[in-house]
């Protein structure tokens, strides 16, 4: 049996974790405490779900090396990302891969493992001072042991640390955010057939908020004189949402959001009292707040009858950013908007646009010529 990520609920708070379980069955120790601390620190069921099966293929990979994770050396660490990097059927001892193969998970994929384990490694070292973090720093006062490698960091300013890993991994050529255009946008809203849908099709569309930040919304947060829409961390949604990293912020919107809503409010929401302002209206139980589940199946169905094949709540996202950079917004307000913990965020995940608007200005005063499909 290999380890495998069960979905638990505790019978108290009804609240939604995950665990690991070894090949013998049973909880794996080191990583229950790691994700049982994620969740007391206000962690998102969706981001507890990533590091655990991140974390399960560090545990498969320890039971066939016969290793336990405090003995770990960063050379055996090493072996770990290149066993990753196998496809699954090739992940067995004595297995032979070509160089010329193609890696299984991509370099962005790789750096979200990686981040896992180096979290994972930073928690167990503030409480066991046998456990060398290895990929990352113990802060100041919570550990006596510097890692392995500290010297290969720099400092930059802010006295934010930025690694320089021993653990390398190449950038890939990986899939740009999609946006859609306008065009799709009216599509998807014709296509939908309930004013709730449409309402949170609009507002994704004109704030970037994310899926969980949305669904996580009350009515009190949609101050309709101010224009504004505030986002607002709770650790006590029923429907699980979560504001990722619990940062509150406000976003501007206009008259076109508070239309929906109202059209919402007076045409379907009615009477019923709730806090929520997504809710269930035509499915029990009537009035719980809408999941995250309810809104990747309402998303099949409007890429079905509008034939806008690459729908997803974030390309609603990626298309408000990228809006917004179009028009010239500075990065660092943009980042602000989307709640991104700082604008190289930003410009890291939309650089592609300023390569492009650098091609349009280079064409526009004649060093390059209008090339074909642009």
């Amino acid at each position: 049996m290999t380890a495998v990520v069960q979905r638990v609920r505790s019978p108290e708070s009804g609240e939604v974790s995950y665990t690991v379980l070894g090949p013998a069955g049973l909880p794996v120790a080191p990583v229950e405490a790691y994700l049982a601390h994620l969740s007391a620190v206000g962690r998102s069921p969706h981001t507890v779900a990533g590091y655990a099966h991140d974390l399960r293929d560090f545990v498969e990979w320890l039971d066939q090396c016969g290793l336990e994770f405090r003995a770990v050396s960063l050379e055996q660490l090493a072996a770990f990302f290149d066993w990753l990097r196998r496809p699954k059927a090739a992940r067995q001892p004595d297995v032979y891969v070509l160089p010329s193969a193609r890696p299984a998970l991509t370099g962005r994929t790789l750096r979200r493992k990686r981040a896992a384990l180096a979290g994972f490694y930073r928690f167990h070292a503030r409480r066991d001072g046998r456990v060398d973090p290895l990929l990352g720093e113990v802060p100041v006062g919570t550990g006596p042991f510097v890692p392995m490698l500290a010297h290969t960091r720099e400092r930059r300013r802010r006295g934010r640390e930025v690694e320089v890993s021993p653990l390398r991994i190449p950038d890939s050529a990986g899939r740009l955010p999609r946006d859609l255009a306008a065009a799709d946008v009216a599509r998807l809203l014709e296509a939908c057939t309930r004013r709730r849908d449409r309402f949170l099709l609009v507002l994704l569309e004109q704030t970037g908020l994310r899926l969980g930040e949305s669904l996580g919304l009350r009515h009190s947060d949609l101050r309709l004189r101010a224009g504004e829409v505030r986002v607002v961390p709770r650790l006590d949604n029923a429907n699980g949402a979560r504001v990722k990293g619990l940062k509150a912020r406000t976003v501007p919107v206009d008259g076109r959001v508070l239309d929906a809503y109202a059209d919402y409010m007076e045409l379907e929401y009615g009477t019923l009292d709730s806090d929520y302002v997504f809710v269930n209206l035509f499915a029990v139980p009537r009035g719980a707040p809408v999941t995250a589940t309810n809104v990747h199946k309402l998303c099949a169905r409007l890429r079905e009858r509008s034939g806008v094949e690459h729908f997803t709540p974030h390309t609603l996202r990626h298309t408000y950013a990228t809006r917004l950079l179009r028009a010239g917004l500075d990065p660092a307000v943009v980042a602000e908007l989307l709640g991104h913990a700082s604008s190289q965020t930003t410009t890291g995940t939309y650089g592609h646009l300023r390569l492009e608007d650098h091609r349009r200005s280079l064409v526009r005063v004649g060093v390059l010529e209008e090339g074909p499909g642009r």
